[in-house]
C-alpha cells in the first residue's frame, strides 16, 4: 500500500494525461500543496493531439513540435507523472486506485480518461492488418507518418473533422486519396448539408475522391492492407485511416460504481463531481474532458463535447474546486473550428439536424460574401448561415478562407446571450478593405432569416 505523505499533504491522483489531467495537475500544484500523482496510459505526455493532421500535411515540421512540456518540467514542478501506465481499478470505498500491481491512496481523485476510437464492427478484423490506423495519440501519428512515406493510395474512413483534415493532408502529400463517409454529407455532426457541400467541393478540387452514403464492407489483405471494399467494389489502399468517431473511455469509472449517462459519458454535476449508483455525488471525485457527459444549452439534452477548448475550461473548474475556490460548469454550445485544406470551417450551437431530432422549429438565413473587399488581393469567398428559434439565435455556421474563428467566437457569445435577429441587424460592424466588406455578410444572413419569419407570420 502506498503510504500517507509524511508531510501531511493531501493526495491528489489524476487518471489521464491529456488536456484536463495535466492542466489540473500543474495548476493545482502551483496553487496548493497537494501531493500530485498522474497516471497516463499514453507513452507521451503534454502534446497537442489537434496538431497531428498538420504534421501529416507538412505545415508543421515534425511531431516533436507538438510537445508542449518536457518530463523535466513536471519533475521540477513536483508532479509524479507515470506515463505508459494503465490504472486497473478504482476503489472508492477505500480511496485507492490499483496501478502497476500496487494500491495508491488518494484524498481527491480526477478521472480524465478521455475517449477511444470507434471501429465499425464489420472492420474490426481488418483493422488488425498492418498499415491500418486510428489517429488519437502522438504515437499513432508517428506510425502513420512512417507508413505514408511508402504509400501511393490512402483510404480514409469517416468524414468528420479529423477525417476531412487528414484527407486534405494526404492529398497535399501527393497521395491518391479516397474519403468515404456513411452519412450523406461530410461533417454531419458539425454543419448542415448545404454548408458541407462547400467542403466537399473544396476537397474534390484538391484531388480527393469523396464517396458518401456508403459504409465500407471490408478491409482486405493478408498481413498488410491492400484494398477496401465499398459498395461491392474494391479500392486500392496502401494505408487506411479509420476516423469513424470516438467513444468515452468509462470502463474504470463504471466498474467503480460511477454512473454512466445515455451518451456513454460519465454523469457529473455542475461542480464536475461524479454521480454514484446510489444517486449521490462524490465530493472528492471529479471528472472532465471527453469522458464526461455535459448538457446542451439549446436543447437541454445530454451530450458529449469532445473539444480541447471545452476540456481546458473544465480543468479550470476542477482546479478551483480542488483548492476550495468554488466554481461551476454549466451547459455548453461547443464552438468548433477546423482547417480543411485552404478552408476554415466553424460552427456553434445546434444544427438543423439536431433541431429536427429535438422537435425544434428553425428559421435560417444563408449569405455569401468575401473575406475582404472584392478588389483587394487575396480575397476569398465567405459563407455564413444563421439559425433562429423564435427570433433568437441558436446556431451559426461559417466557411471561408480566413477569419472564421473570430466570427464563431463572436457568434458563440451572441448565442449565449440569447441575441435576437433584430439585435444582429442593428449590430455595428467595422470595415476596412483588407479585412471585410462594407456590409458584413452576417447582416445579409440575418435579413434572409427575417424575410422568412415575415412570410411565416403572414
Amino acid at each position: 500500500m502506498n503510504d500517507i505523505d509524511p508531510a501531511g499533504r493531501k493526495k491528489l491522483i489524476i487518471i489521464g494525461g491529456g488536456a484536463v489531467g495535466l492542466a489540473v495537475a500543474t495548476s493545482v500544484k502551483r496553487h496548493s500543496d497537494y501531493d500530485v500523482l498522474v497516471f497516463s496510459s499514453d507513452p507521451h505526455a503534454s502534446y497537442s493531439q489537434c496538431g497531428i493532421p498538420f504534421v501529416i500535411a507538412g505545415d508543421i515540421s515534425d511531431f516533436n513540435s507538438l510537445l508542449l512540456r518536457s518530463r523535466e518540467f513536471f519533475e521540477e514542478a513536483g508532479i509524479d507523472l507515470r506515463t505508459g501506465t494503465t490504472v486497473q481499478s478504482i476503489d472508492l470505498a477505500n480511496r485507492t486506485v490499483l496501478a502497476e500491481g500496487e494500491n495508491y491512496n488518494f484524498d481527491r481523485l480526477v478521472i480524465a480518461t478521455g475517449s477511444t476510437p470507434s471501429i465499425p464492427e464489420k472492420l474490426r478484423s481488418g483493422a488488425l492488418l498492418e498499415n491500418v490506423f486510428t489517429v488519437r495519440t502522438l504515437q499513432d501519428g508517428m506510425r502513420l507518418e512512417k507508413a505514408l512515406l511508402k504509400a501511393s493510395n490512402t483510404v480514409i474512413i469517416g468524414g468528420g473533422a479529423i477525417g476531412a483534415e487528414l484527407a486534405a493532408a494526404c492529398s497535399r502529400r501527393g497521395l491518391n486519396t479516397l474519403l468515404v463517409n456513411r452519412s450523406s454529407s461530410l461533417l454531419s455532426h458539425n454543419i448542415d448539408p448545404d454548408m458541407a457541400d462547400i467542403v466537399r467541393e473544396h476537397l474534390e478540387s484538391m484531388g480527393v475522391q469523396v464517396i458518401t452514403d456508403y459504409a465500407p464492407q471490408a478491409l482486405n489483405g493478408e498481413d498488410i492492407v491492400r484494398s477496401v471494399t465499398i459498395g461491392g467494389k474494391e479500392f486500392p489502399a496502401d494505408v487506411v485511416i479509420i476516423s469513424a468517431g470516438v467513444k468515452p473511455e468509462t470502463e474504470l469509472a463504471a466498474d467503480a460504481g460511477i454512473m454512466i449517462g445515455p451518451t456513454g459519458g460519465i454523469i457529473i454535476n455542475d461542480d464536475l463531481q461524479v454521480k454514484l449508483t446510489d444517486g449521490t455525488y462524490d465530493p472528492d471525485v471529479y471528472c472532465g474532458g471527453e469522458c464526461a457527459q455535459l448538457q446542451d444549452l439549446i436543447t437541454g439534452r445530454p451530450l458529449l463535447s469532445q473539444l480541447a477548448s471545452t476540456a481546458r475550461r473544465m480543468a479550470g473548474v476542477i482546479r478551483d474546486n480542488l483548492i476550495e475556490e468554488q466554481s461551476s460548469f454549466g451547459p455548453v454550445i461547443s464552438p468548433w473550428v477546423a482547417v480543411i485544406g485552404e478552408l476554415e470551417v466553424g460552427t456553434v450551437g445546434i444544427t438543423t439536424q439536431v433541431a429536427r431530432l429535438n422537435g425544434i422549429d428553425l428559421v435560417s438565413g444563408l449569405a455569401t460574401g468575401t473575406t475582404s473587399a472584392g478588389y483587394y488581393p487575396g480575397s476569398t469567398r465567405l459563407y455564413i448561415k444563421l439559425l433562429f428559434r423564435n427570433r433568437i439565435l441558436v446556431g451559426a455556421q461559417a466557411i471561408g478562407g480566413k477569419g472564421i474563428k473570430e466570427r464563431i467566437d463572436g457568434l458563440s457569445l451572441a448565442i449565449s446571450k440569447r441575441t435576437t435577429v433584430d439585435e444582429i441587424l442593428n449590430l455595428e460592424t467595422c470595415y476596412t478593405p483588407p479585412l471585410g466588406t462594407l456590409v458584413d455578410p452576417l447582416t445579409y444572413a440575418a435579413k434572409g432569416a427575417l424575410r422568412k419569419m415575415s412570410r411565416v407570420r403572414k
